[in-house]
């Protein structure tokens, strides 16, 4: 049996994606903790391969100076007023990025076999980490290794799942899989990672450009099969304690809005139009909503979810729900 942890989200002190801190305190329900089995981790990779980046002020530049076309992918984020963006062919080559931003250590994290983006805190118990791929994978998923304890992370499920931090959580900062054109018009203060400051001399391709347009999925191309959904079909999924669904990303663009119910919780799920993503929020927001009124983000209490392709989904969650849209 999976050993359980309690944890209380102080959401006051998450800053949600639309950049606006929400003042509620939720204590969802308990955290289910993975229990590690021989043969799960499968190593993909030398650490040396894939190398993390230790940011640097000069490594960032300003909008002007960018040099991304509008349709190129990047990672978002807004804490603590500062914006910025990790251009994705970037990270396709380190995956990991040690930051500091408005006052936070973070580690900006990307997994381009799941398409998965996780920003974590890097300050855990007053202990300040550093984080590397460790060549490992799980369930197809990029694991982290930290400094100075060699504990091995899942980035999906954000947990410590070997070493001497084994059960421990990170605290995870809202981020945005969006395109450099949206991310750049709602954000025009936005700093951005730069491959030239860092010393890349020719322009970069991702190398995972033609994963993403293929059939393939995961690191043996066929991934975790469920027939339920294609296997890299973008969701959004919530987990609360015991209970699990996915959102297809075409269903919450479809439907705007989509209120629902997981376990005992009322959650609804939003499209974001400025940005351009999938959010999720306790309630049901359509309460206090008139077809003419505009949504205020402020006001919501977001409900952690993760952008991410279907078969590496279920490969965490094999008996998910999965919402049919109408």
């Amino acid at each position: 049996m999976k050993q359980k942890l309690y944890l209380l989200l102080f959401l006051s002190s998450l800053v949600t994606a639309c950049g606006l801190s929400s003042s509620h305190v939720v204590a969802f329900p308990e955290v289910e903790l993975y229990r590690l089995q021989p043969g799960e981790l499968i190593l993909a990779s030398s650490e040396k391969d894939i190398p993390s980046i230790q940011a640097e002020e000069n490594y960032f530049v300003q909008v002007e100076k960018a040099g991304l076309e509008d349709t190129d992918l990047v990672v978002g984020l807004l804490i603590g007023g500062e914006s910025r963006a990790y251009p994705v062919r970037l990270l396709s080559l380190h995956e990991v990025v040690n930051d500091r931003v408005g006052g936070n250590a973070i580690a900006v994290t990307w997994c381009p076999l799941c398409y998965s983006a996780v920003v974590f805190d890097r300050t855990i118990e007053g202990q300040e980490l550093s984080f590397r791929a460790s060549g490992y994978l799980l369930n197809d998923n990029l694991v982290l290794i930290d400094h100075p304890t060699d504990t091995l992370w899942s980035q999906l499920l954000g947990q410590g799942i070997k070493g001497a931090r084994r059960g421990s959580i990170l605290k995870v900062f809202p981020s945005t899989v969006t395109t450099w054109g949206i991310w750049r018009e709602a954000y025009s203060d936005t700093l951005v990672l730069s491959a030239e400051r860092m010393g890349y001399e020719e322009e970069l391709a991702d190398p995972y450009s033609g994963y993403f347009n293929s059939g393939a999925a995961g690191l043996s191309g066929a991934g975790q099969i469920d027939s339920r959904l294609p296997a890299k079909e973008l969701v959004l999924g919530v987990v609360l304690g015991e209970n699990n669904k996915a959102y297809p990303l075409n269903g919450i663009m479809k439907e705007r809005i989509i209120v629902d119910q997981i376990g005992d919780f009322t959650i609804s799920i939003v499209w974001d139009e400025i940005q351009g993503v999938g959010k999720a929020f306790l309630g049901d927001i359509t309460e206090d909503l008139s077809e003419s009124s505009s949504i205020d983000y402020g006001s919501l209490t977001p409900v952690p979810s993760q952008l991410v392709y279907w078969f590496a989904w279920t490969g965490f969650y094999p008996d998910s729900n999965l919402y049919q849209p109408r």
